[in-house]
């Protein structure tokens, strides 16, 4: 558990004294002394793109070992939810290190290639190779000796467009290391690009 005592977190009136982010959401353990009901706990999704957190499925007590229970509970069923989302993965999890690919170099561009996220800029659940290969799509941070950091991306296994910093970056991955399954996901999505991108008039 993650204590923020010090960190004077709230939620209205109420200080957050514990969260744990697993899967898709963080588990909140809070406390208000001047409350007839002292002890919340409550769910927090920062989906949005301001990153801000939001609130659900909150309840109360007065009693301390009820809402523990209550917390601890909603962490174990996030954690079988992360483990029915990994039973679903059709490929090998093992994670690409730095021997997979050609280190990032910032001083070339990295556009329309695909690289490898580095494993510490992931949540620990997620340190698998299908959340690490992606498809550069653009951003400034993208080009060789650029001044911005954003880099946009496609993620070769679930398709979905992200935002990294250069930074994320672990380097591009070696042609001898790209899994056969990536390469077709490659293939895939540079066609799909192709489409959307084509004229309406060249569309037939």
């Amino acid at each position: 558990m993650k204590n923020l005592d010090n960190e004077k977190w709230m939620v209205d009136t109420y200080e957050i004294k514990h969260a744990i982010t697993m899967g898709d959401r963080e588990i909140l353990f809070l406390q208000d002394e001047k409350k007839s009901y002292p002890f919340m706990v409550c769910n927090c999704s920062r989906g949005n793109p301001l990153g801000v957190g939001q609130y659900f499925n909150a309840v109360v007590s007065e009693d301390y070992v009820e809402m523990m229970t209550e917390f601890t509970s909603r962490i174990t069923a996030q954690i079988e939810t992360v483990k029915a989302e990994r039973a679903k993965i059709s490929v090998p999890l093992e994670p690409f290190a730095l021997e997979h690919c050609v280190p990032d170099d910032t001083g070339e561009s990295i556009e329309d290639k695909v690289a490898i996220i580095r494993q510490e800029c992931l949540r620990p659940e997620y340190r698998t190779v299908d959340k690490q290969l992606v498809l550069v799509t653009g951003g400034f941070g993208a080009q060789g000796k650029a001044r911005g950091r954003a880099v946009y991306t496609v993620n070769l296994y679930s398709g979905k467009e992200s935002r990294w910093n250069r930074g994320d970056i672990l380097g591009i991955v070696k042609p001898e290391c790209m899994p056969d399954w990536a390469k077709e996901r490659l293939r895939q999505i540079e066609a799909e690009r192709q489409v959307k991108h084509r004229k309406p008039e060249q569309v037939r």
